[in-house]
């Protein structure tokens, strides 16, 4: 019986993506220089991700204002 066999699919656009990340992989980058990079892009992504959480609490809770709605003591969003 055959086995089953791995099969990757590169379409016309990821084909020089998935060459240049095949030769950065098997090129020079230390693994301390991609781990900083990636470092720096999640922490950008959390940063982003707070300040988006933030600016939709401040807005929906002056929507709410606005409208007459009055939360409870504890739950008070602003």
């Amino acid at each position: 019986m055959k086995q089953n066999r791995s099969v990757r699919v590169i379409k016309k656009g990821q084909k020089a993506e998935a060459e240049s990340v095949a030769k950065a992989a098997a090129g020079g980058v230390s693994a301390a220089t991609s781990e900083r990079e990636l470092k720096s892009v999640v922490s950008g992504w959390v940063r982003e991700h707070r300040q988006r959480s933030e600016e939709y609490r401040r807005s929906f809770a002056d929507l709410l204002k606005e409208t007459g709605f009055h939360l409870p003591r504890r739950a008070r969003l602003a």
